[in-house]
């Protein structure tokens, strides 16, 4: 990624935090608390859940998704079994039960053998894959369909700027606009209509397992992007504490993951 790209995307997920954390459910609150977001998506079925808890708690939460994500790449059932109820035991899923599965789980339900011969970790460090299931955890953010097009309109006028100055004016002008088009199309039950989204993380790790094998991307202190089309799973993000805030979890199946450079 180019300079400007990284600055953009790194301005762009910060903003996205500061809006976060000053959501409605957050100010009217005390700031010893955090809320847990979780967003299910599974077409019209798809629904936000709020969950307060003291930020110790929501320190444990987040420690036991890091732990999630870890034992489902490693497709260990029964650590994943473990975290699972205690992530339902700490009431975030609302009165649903949230099941959770290994890579492995997923290709041997897709089948996966029978359509590629290359199930095996990639060392291309490349996260793009097809027909997948697509983990994420780190700090980061997403941004849907609409916001995303307007967000790549904004990467190619500010790559185009012939100076900085002017890449730095155009950022100033046109971040208010994309934050207005961010909130609008941030809201259920639009987002059910948005197949499209990217994924921009930062210190932590991507995987996909699908028709193009086993991929595992660990990210590092710039941002990394994935488009991710036709998701159907689960996102976690924490709003409200200066040290969890921006944490993302994501895990789900996916048609297409491509990597990108926004």
């Amino acid at each position: 990624m180019n300079k400007k790209t990284i600055s953009l995307g790194a301005v762009i997920v910060g903003f996205l935090i500061v809006l976060g954390s000053i959501s409605p459910s957050v100010c009217s609150k005390d700031l010893q608390q955090v809320t847990i977001q979780v967003n299910r998506y599974y077409g019209i079925n798809s629904r936000t859940i709020y969950t307060d808890v003291s930020v110790e708690e929501a320190g444990e939460i987040k420690q036991i998704l890091i732990n999630l994500n870890a034992a489902i790449e490693n497709n260990d059932e029964a650590a994943i079994s473990q975290y699972e109820k205690l992530l339902n035991d700490k009431g975030i899923f609302g009165e649903e039960y949230q099941k959770f599965y290994s890579q492995k789980t997923f290709s041997d339900k897709m089948n996966l053998n029978k359509y590629s011969k290359y199930l095996k970790q990639s060392a291309d460090d490349n996260i793009s894959n097809t027909l997948c299931f697509f983990n994420a955890v780190g700090t980061g953010g997403i941004i849907f369909t609409i916001a995303l097009k307007f967000l790549e309109a904004m990467k190619a006028a500010i790559n185009n700027a012939s100076s900085f100055l002017e890449a730095f004016v155009l950022l100033i002008v046109l971040l208010p606009i994309f934050m207005v088009i961010y909130l609008l199309t941030h809201l259920i039950p639009f987002r059910i209509l948005m197949p499209n989204a990217i994924v921009l993380l930062k210190n932590g790790t991507m995987t996909s397992t699908g028709l193009e094998g086993f991929k595992r991307v660990f990210v590092g202190d710039e941002y990394y992007g994935a488009n991710v089309s036709w998701f159907s799973g689960i996102t976690i993000n924490f709003i409200g504490s200066e040290s969890l805030e921006g944490f993302l979890f994501m895990s789900g199946e996916a048609l297409r993951v491509k990597e990108t450079d926004t």
